[in-house]
């Protein structure tokens, strides 16, 4: 037996892998959970010192990229419930980073508009993400890396857009 020289990340990930079930480490949803929460919790961690949270970078990732949308238009694209939108907002403008105004067509809406301190906070916020994901990524070559990102945009894609019937 040939025993093949390995840095300490990789020793590390190997005995972690002994800590789950063999059963459990061959199913897909299980793997696609315990990853989400491992990234989920460091992009938390990241972007504590901000005062921002996942859901909050992606309503300002939202706002960067559409403009000023109703807080329902927000929720159908990072897939966050009414109540929750509500609750995020509030935060979002509690640090001054979004503000409520009339919707220019529709009186029944507000509009988000991303204030000029949340301009100066989503660059940070992007670079603090892309730290994440290059450390979470790293046990991937690059190659691999645009291959995941691949597989799970279809996945994403593909499910969001069945119907609950179908699911």
């Amino acid at each position: 037996m040939i025993l093949k020289k390995t840095d300490k990340k990789t020793e590390e990930s190997q005995e972690a892998g002994t800590w789950f079930s063999e059963r459990l480490l061959g199913k897909a949803g299980f793997l696609l959970n315990k990853a989400a929460q491992k990234v989920r919790d460091a992009y938390e961690a990241q972007l504590s010192p901000l005062g921002l949270t996942g859901k909050h970078y992606g309503v300002l990732a939202v706002l960067e990229e559409k403009g000023s949308v109703t807080q329902h238009e927000i929720g159908k694209c990072v897939y966050i419930d009414r109540t929750t939108m509500v609750s995020v907002i509030d935060d979002l403008e509690k640090l001054g980073l979004v503000e409520r105004k009339e919707h220019p067509t529709d009186r029944r809406s507000h509009a988000i508009y991303m204030t000029v301190k949340g301009k100066e906070t989503l660059p940070k916020a992007h670079q603090l993400g892309v730290s994440v994901e290059k450390r979470f990524l790293e046990c991937f070559s690059a190659k691999e890396q645009k291959e995941l990102i691949k597989l799970l945009r279809m996945l994403v894609v593909t499910h969001y857009a069945v119907t609950k019937e179908k699911v």
